[in-house]
């Protein structure tokens, strides 16, 4: 599958540390000469192009920087005060939408600080929308009521998630699905906190960890933080084919 990452944050580095290992300076940096592609990638170089009409698809290509080469780009975020900002997310579900003609999965990362009008145009657009909430029962209650008196998200394309999971607490999954949710099967996901994953996402080894996991064995301690993980996957994949199925 060829996968595109959308970051919508302003001046936010977590996905990028998360692939990339920051470069030190140099003394031999100041006279190197700006690369020509250095206008070019992330929100900001695409939406030039966006407001210009110029742009087709394929040519989203042209502005993410690659992770794995025809299976996973990123198109980093802004970069610059609140002013750009504010001007270039009003063009974010344009971008998702042309994205999505030419990426078999396009996954948006939705900063919270984006505002509630385009969020909300983001989330009607989008097919699955992952909630990733915590352990605390304020929160769980807090998404709960926003999904429900929501006018734009449809409860039935929402996948809950916890991450940073603990099994031995009252606010388990199972009570987390039953208590708060109301949900009498257990279809809320869970990611384990791990230790390995904390660290390569500070370190820019991210691919490399879960290249290394390929070869995990069911006795290693990491495992069930990849199974955990391959089960949401599995998650997403279902709905969405299901709701391929609705619409025909």
């Amino acid at each position: 599958m060829r996968v595109l990452l959308v970051s919508t944050g302003l001046n936010d580095s977590i996905i990028k540390d998360c692939f990339w290992t920051k470069r030190k300076k140099r003394a031999l940096d100041i006279f190197s000469a700006p690369s020509n592609n250095i206008d070019k990638t992330g929100v900001e170089g695409l939406d030039r192009v966006i407001k210009s009409n110029k742009i087709t698809p394929d040519g989203i290509q042209d502005y993410t920087s690659i992770v794995l080469t025809n299976r996973l780009d990123v198109l980093l975020g802004v970069e610059g005060n609140q002013a750009q900002y504010d001007n270039i997310k009003e063009r974010y579900s344009k971008i998702i939408s042309l994205a999505n003609q030419f990426y078999d999965m396009v996954i948006v990362d939705l900063d919270k600080n984006i505002g509630n009008i385009v969020e909300n145009e983001i989330l009607r657009i989008s097919d699955i929308v992952v909630a990733i909430i915590s352990q605390r029962e304020k929160q769980i209650m807090c998404t709960k009521e926003y999904i429900e008196n929501s006018k734009i998200l449809d409860e039935n394309k929402v996948i809950f998630t916890v991450g940073k999971y603990m099994e031995d607490t009252k606010y388990n999954a199972k009570n987390i699905s039953r208590s708060l949710l109301k949900i009498r099967k257990r279809i809320i996901n869970t990611i384990p906190y791990n230790n390995l994953y904390f660290e390569a996402s500070q370190e820019g080894k991210v691919v490399d960890l879960f290249l290394n996991f390929m070869r995990i064995k069911d006795t290693d301690p990491n495992y069930e933080f990849l199974e955990e993980i391959r089960r949401l996957d599995i998650n997403i994949k279902e709905k969405i084919e299901l709701i391929n199925l609705n619409k025909i």
